[in-house]
């Protein structure tokens, strides 16, 4: 493949350390063949072993979680505050865990915020490490969206725009001025920064994207705006509320905030 076209430039790159957790807004990320690395690297599951996420629960999505690999030191805290840290210890071997569409291999993590996280949500939940870099992803180990597609749907509530976190996708590229671009891209390659990837679909968008980051009110409905302003689309299963698309690694590589986007052919 040859770099055909320039698209554009990345606007913005978010990453979060835990599952389910307030995003972090950077400057620079390293994309591998599993996902991004420190990128939902650990997540949380219920009794029953199985993802327990925003879909479930949007309690976490004002809580964030820090993961030092070098002091091996993980913390959790809300906002400014820091509720707990310690040194994480992984025990026992390497074993599959449920998601919803698939199994990640992950380890068990124990520590003081398995407590922490429990009281918070009023039930037992465990910490798990992924056994592969970004391994607890979605479908597919990047997404992202256009900012154009983001600033298409308006504002909030509060007159602000639409909060881009809400969607919990890795990029934001600058595409021009046309909203939806990125859809366009399905089944191309492309490079960004020093990596290349392969846009793949669409996403459906579930309930978790009812909830606003920092407060998890529901009043603004996300989905229904969405469907106002571009309609249903199709996906596989059929009509869907899609926004942002997945992709897929073609070679790993490093991307920072204003890396050219271009074209492979």
């Amino acid at each position: 493949m040859r770099v055909d076209e320039s698209v554009g430039t990345v606007a913005r790159l978010y990453t979060t350390v835990t599952k389910g957790f307030a995003l972090r807004e950077v400057e620079h990320i390293q994309v591998t063949a599993s996902g991004i690395v420190g990128n939902r690297e650990f997540f949380l599951v219920d009794v029953d072993e199985r993802l327990y996420s925003v879909p479930k629960d949007p309690i976490f999505l004002d809580c964030w979680t820090t993961y030092d690999p070098i002091a091996k030191i993980f913390r959790v805290g809300r906002r400014t505050v820091v509720d707990c840290e310690a040194e994480l210890r992984p025990v026992g071997p390497v074993r599959p865990f449920q998601f919803d569409e698939r199994m990640v291999e992950g380890r068990w993590t124990p520590g003081p915020w398995d407590a922490w996280f429990s009281d918070l949500a009023g039930r037992n939940l465990r910490l798990v490490r992924c056994a592969e870099p970004g391994g607890g992803g979605d479908v597919h180990p990047v997404t992202l969206v256009s900012s154009a597609s983001l600033a298409s749907l308006g504002c909030e509530l509060d007159g602000r725009p639409v909060d881009g976190r809400r969607f919990r996708l890795n990029m934001t590229l600058d595409l021009g001025p046309h909203p939806y671009r990125e859809d366009a891209l399905a089944d191309r390659a492309m490079v960004v920064g020093d990596c290349a990837l392969r846009v793949a679909r669409g996403i459906p968008r579930c309930l978790a994207v009812e909830h606003r980051p920092y407060d998890g009110d529901r009043r603004f409905q996300v989905q229904r705006r969405i469907r106002d302003v571009r309609g249903s689309t199709p996906d596989e299963s059929g009509p869907a509320v899609l926004f942002g698309m997945y992709a897929s690694v073609v070679s790993p590589g490093g991307v920072r905030v204003g890396d050219r986007v271009a074209l492979m052919s």
